[in-house]
């Protein structure tokens, strides 16, 4: 168990320093460049486009502003569906407790015994998905790490007392070793996904599943284009 919270650990440093993210900063705007003069960039509009051939894909993330009702629906995702995940993955838990162990663990706050499986791998994992998912949804990694913090909260307060109080591990490290992990796993991910191999593609989907989904914004179009008329090389981005 020690050499696994070693690998984890080690995991955590090397995939948070690994690579850097290149951004794009332009949406639904072309960039074109003439065969003539390489270093004359230009804006064009894409009604210009002669072709979109050789279509790629671009994956990053863009931060957004949020209002009170999107994050609260957010929470209210996470939040309902703590309630139907963890009577299938923590079904024996489920069965021992009941609505009376409910309310005398309600507000208790303890050091839980649980084995270093649970605390070192199963808790950071769920924190790294929690911290993707609102990655996806266009929070900035900070806000992502404050909302990775409430729902792991809300989940130990208001859902797991059914079974067992309140644990003082799970409070910190679920969402503090699962945003770390999440960001290793995002900084990965988006390397991969950037790779013109199917082979990178498939396993950046796999570390970063959100980017599947149609929520994720951060997925741009590359489309390059030719003018035969200027000679112009033509790249469209759009998200």
């Amino acid at each position: 168990m020690k050499f696994t919270i070693y690998i984890f650990i080690s995991f955590l440093i090397l995939s948070t320093s690994y690579g850097a993210q290149v951004d794009l900063k332009f949406k639904d705007l072309t960039v074109s460049t003439s065969s003539l003069d390489p270093d004359n960039y230009k804006l064009n509009p894409k009604e210009d486009f002669s072709s979109q051939d050789n279509i790629r894909y671009h994956y990053q993330y863009f931060d957004r502003y949020h209002s009170f009702g999107e994050s609260s629906l957010n929470l209210g995702i996470i939040y309902g569906l703590s309630w139907v995940v963890y009577p299938i993955f923590q079904h024996n838990d489920f069965e021992n407790g009941s609505w009376t162990e409910y309310k005398e663990n309600f507000g208790k706050l303890v050091f839980d015994q649980d084995e270093p499986y649970w605390n070192w791998l199963v808790h950071p994992f769920t924190g790294s998905q929690l911290y993707l998912f609102y990655r996806s949804r266009g929070y900035s990694r900070v806000d992502s790490f404050t909302m990775t913090f409430i729902s792991s909260a809300l989940f130990e307060f208001t859902v797991e007392i059914y079974s067992e109080p309140a644990s003082i591990q799970d409070l910190y490290q679920t969402p503090v070793l699962g945003s770390l992990l999440g960001l290793g796993l995002e900084t990965l991910s988006m390397f991969l996904l950037n790779q013109e191999n199917p082979m990178s593609n498939f396993f950046g989907y796999v570390f970063n599943i959100y980017t599947l989904f149609g929520w994720y914004d951060g997925k741009i179009k590359i489309v390059p284009s030719y003018h035969k008329k200027t000679g112009a090389i033509t790249l469209m981005g759009t998200f």
